[in-house]
Protein backbone atom coordinates (compact mmCIF):
# COMPACT_ATOMS: atom_id res chain seq x y z
CA UNK A 1 0.00 0.00 0.00
CA UNK A 2 1.36 3.24 -1.13
CA UNK A 3 0.11 6.82 -0.02
CA UNK A 4 0.48 10.22 -1.94
CA UNK A 5 0.35 13.86 -1.47
CA UNK A 6 -1.82 15.61 -3.80
CA UNK A 7 -0.64 18.89 -5.56
CA UNK A 8 -0.96 20.43 -8.55
CA UNK A 9 1.84 20.80 -11.22
CA UNK A 10 2.41 25.13 -11.00
CA UNK A 11 5.22 24.90 -12.94
CA UNK A 12 3.51 23.49 -16.01
CA UNK A 13 -0.02 23.99 -15.43
CA UNK A 14 -2.20 27.23 -14.84
CA UNK A 15 -2.89 28.76 -11.52
CA UNK A 16 -4.96 30.50 -9.64
CA UNK A 17 -5.80 32.87 -7.23
CA UNK A 18 -8.66 34.48 -4.85
CA UNK A 19 -9.51 37.74 -6.10
CA UNK A 20 -9.94 39.25 -2.52
CA UNK A 21 -7.26 38.64 0.04
CA UNK A 22 -9.60 38.04 2.27
CA UNK A 23 -10.44 35.14 0.60
CA UNK A 24 -7.80 32.85 1.80
CA UNK A 25 -8.73 32.15 5.11
CA UNK A 26 -12.34 30.56 3.65
CA UNK A 27 -9.98 28.23 1.74
CA UNK A 28 -7.95 27.14 5.36
CA UNK A 29 -10.25 23.68 5.14
CA UNK A 30 -9.96 21.34 8.16
CA UNK A 31 -12.45 18.62 7.12
CA UNK A 32 -15.42 20.35 8.30
CA UNK A 33 -18.47 20.47 6.13
CA UNK A 34 -18.99 23.99 4.62
CA UNK A 35 -21.53 23.27 1.62
CA UNK A 36 -24.81 24.33 3.28
CA UNK A 37 -22.90 28.01 3.90
CA UNK A 38 -20.80 28.19 1.12
CA UNK A 39 -20.93 31.47 -1.35
CA UNK A 40 -18.38 30.27 -4.60
CA UNK A 41 -15.75 32.54 -4.33
CA UNK A 42 -14.17 34.44 -7.27
CA UNK A 43 -10.97 33.19 -8.79
CA UNK A 44 -8.86 34.24 -11.36
CA UNK A 45 -5.66 32.79 -13.52
CA UNK A 46 -2.45 34.20 -12.54
CA UNK A 47 -0.12 31.75 -14.21
CA UNK A 48 -1.42 31.61 -17.78
CA UNK A 49 0.09 28.53 -18.44
CA UNK A 50 -1.09 25.02 -20.39
CA UNK A 51 -5.14 24.27 -19.09
CA UNK A 52 -4.97 21.19 -16.37
CA UNK A 53 -7.40 19.36 -14.88
CA UNK A 54 -6.24 20.89 -11.18
CA UNK A 55 -5.00 24.20 -11.44
CA UNK A 56 -2.87 25.43 -8.65
CA UNK A 57 -4.69 27.24 -5.90
CA UNK A 58 -1.91 28.23 -2.89
CA UNK A 59 -4.11 27.09 0.10
CA UNK A 60 -3.58 23.64 -0.88
CA UNK A 61 -7.32 22.71 -1.55
CA UNK A 62 -7.54 20.61 -4.57
CA UNK A 63 -9.19 22.31 -7.34
CA UNK A 64 -10.49 20.38 -9.72
CA UNK A 65 -12.65 20.77 -13.55
CA UNK A 66 -15.61 18.78 -14.24
CA UNK A 67 -13.88 16.16 -16.16
CA UNK A 68 -11.72 15.29 -12.95
CA UNK A 69 -14.98 15.40 -10.91
CA UNK A 70 -16.81 12.76 -13.19
CA UNK A 71 -13.70 10.47 -13.56
CA UNK A 72 -13.11 10.26 -9.84
CA UNK A 73 -16.77 10.52 -7.69
CA UNK A 74 -16.65 7.12 -7.85
CA UNK A 75 -13.40 6.79 -5.12
CA UNK A 76 -13.79 9.93 -3.55
CA UNK A 77 -17.60 9.83 -3.26
CA UNK A 78 -19.02 11.40 0.34
CA UNK A 79 -15.39 11.80 1.78
CA UNK A 80 -15.75 15.55 -0.29
CA UNK A 81 -17.59 18.75 -0.60
CA UNK A 82 -17.27 19.65 -4.15
CA UNK A 83 -17.91 23.62 -4.06
CA UNK A 84 -18.04 25.96 -6.90
CA UNK A 85 -15.45 28.54 -7.68
CA UNK A 86 -16.42 31.84 -9.86
CA UNK A 87 -13.52 31.87 -12.70
CA UNK A 88 -13.81 33.37 -16.27
CA UNK A 89 -11.27 31.00 -17.54
CA UNK A 90 -13.19 27.88 -17.08
CA UNK A 91 -15.16 26.15 -14.65
CA UNK A 92 -13.86 24.82 -11.91
CA UNK A 93 -13.94 23.80 -7.92
CA UNK A 94 -12.56 23.91 -5.09
CA UNK A 95 -12.42 20.62 -3.18
CA UNK A 96 -13.18 20.45 0.58
CA UNK A 97 -11.87 16.70 2.12
CA UNK A 98 -14.18 15.76 4.92
CA UNK A 99 -12.23 12.61 5.96
CA UNK A 100 -9.73 13.51 8.66
CA UNK A 101 -8.37 10.86 10.38
CA UNK A 102 -6.04 9.72 13.37
CA UNK A 103 -4.37 6.88 11.15
CA UNK A 104 -0.43 8.00 11.75
CA UNK A 105 1.50 4.80 13.62
CA UNK A 106 3.69 7.68 15.47
CA UNK A 107 6.38 4.59 16.41
CA UNK A 108 7.63 4.73 13.40
CA UNK A 109 7.07 8.54 11.84
CA UNK A 110 9.62 11.18 12.22
CA UNK A 111 8.60 14.36 13.07
CA UNK A 112 9.00 17.67 15.27
CA UNK A 113 7.13 18.97 17.92
CA UNK A 114 6.52 22.80 19.02
CA UNK A 115 8.83 22.92 22.43
CA UNK A 116 6.09 24.66 24.32
CA UNK A 117 2.74 22.96 23.23
CA UNK A 118 4.34 19.74 21.95
CA UNK A 119 2.00 19.50 19.28
CA UNK A 120 3.58 18.30 15.96
CA UNK A 121 5.00 21.05 13.93
CA UNK A 122 6.22 19.14 10.67
CA UNK A 123 6.78 15.15 9.58
CA UNK A 124 9.87 14.19 8.85
CA UNK A 125 8.53 10.57 7.54
CA UNK A 126 4.98 9.88 7.89
CA UNK A 127 3.65 6.23 8.48
CA UNK A 128 0.64 5.18 8.93
CA UNK A 129 -1.80 2.06 10.37
CA UNK A 130 -2.72 0.42 7.47
CA UNK A 131 -5.88 -0.71 9.35
CA UNK A 132 -7.32 2.85 9.57
CA UNK A 133 -6.43 3.85 5.73
CA UNK A 134 -7.39 0.65 4.23
CA UNK A 135 -10.03 1.64 1.57
CA UNK A 136 -9.81 5.28 2.09
CA UNK A 137 -8.91 7.36 -1.14
CA UNK A 138 -8.61 11.07 -0.14
CA UNK A 139 -7.97 12.01 3.66
CA UNK A 140 -6.50 14.49 5.75
CA UNK A 141 -4.88 13.25 9.33
CA UNK A 142 -5.62 15.16 12.41
CA UNK A 143 -1.86 16.42 12.65
CA UNK A 144 -2.27 18.35 9.55
CA UNK A 145 -6.38 19.05 9.11
CA UNK A 146 -5.75 22.16 7.03
CA UNK A 147 -2.28 21.02 4.97
CA UNK A 148 -2.44 18.83 1.49
CA UNK A 149 -4.60 15.53 1.08
CA UNK A 150 -3.44 12.14 0.98
CA UNK A 151 -4.56 9.98 -1.65
CA UNK A 152 -4.26 6.40 -2.04
CA UNK A 153 -2.88 4.43 -5.57
CA UNK A 154 -6.15 3.81 -6.32
CA UNK A 155 -6.36 7.66 -6.62
CA UNK A 156 -3.56 8.23 -8.51
CA UNK A 157 -3.76 5.02 -11.28
CA UNK A 158 -7.06 6.52 -12.09
CA UNK A 159 -5.99 10.28 -12.84
CA UNK A 160 -3.38 8.82 -14.97
CA UNK A 161 -5.38 5.98 -16.52
CA UNK A 162 -7.76 8.75 -16.91
CA UNK A 163 -4.86 11.38 -18.70
CA UNK A 164 -6.34 13.75 -16.23
CA UNK A 165 -3.68 16.58 -16.59
CA UNK A 166 -1.82 18.61 -14.42
CA UNK A 167 -1.56 16.34 -10.72
CA UNK A 168 1.19 16.05 -9.04
CA UNK A 169 1.76 13.04 -6.86
CA UNK A 170 4.79 12.58 -4.16
CA UNK A 171 5.42 9.46 -2.33
CA UNK A 172 5.12 9.76 1.06
CA UNK A 173 4.45 5.92 2.37
CA UNK A 174 5.14 2.76 1.08
CA UNK A 175 4.19 -0.13 3.45
CA UNK A 176 6.44 -2.47 2.02
CA UNK A 177 9.77 -0.34 2.82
Amino acid sequence: MRIWHLDADVNNFDNLTTLKQKDWETLRFDGRKLFETWKPLAVRVIEDRKISDTPGLSSGAPVLSPRAISVLQELVGDTVEVLPLICSSGEYYVINVLDVVDCIDYEKAEFKRYEHSGRIMRFIKYAFKSECIKGKHIFKIVDEPVRRPFVSDEFRNKVIESGLEGFEFELVWDSEI
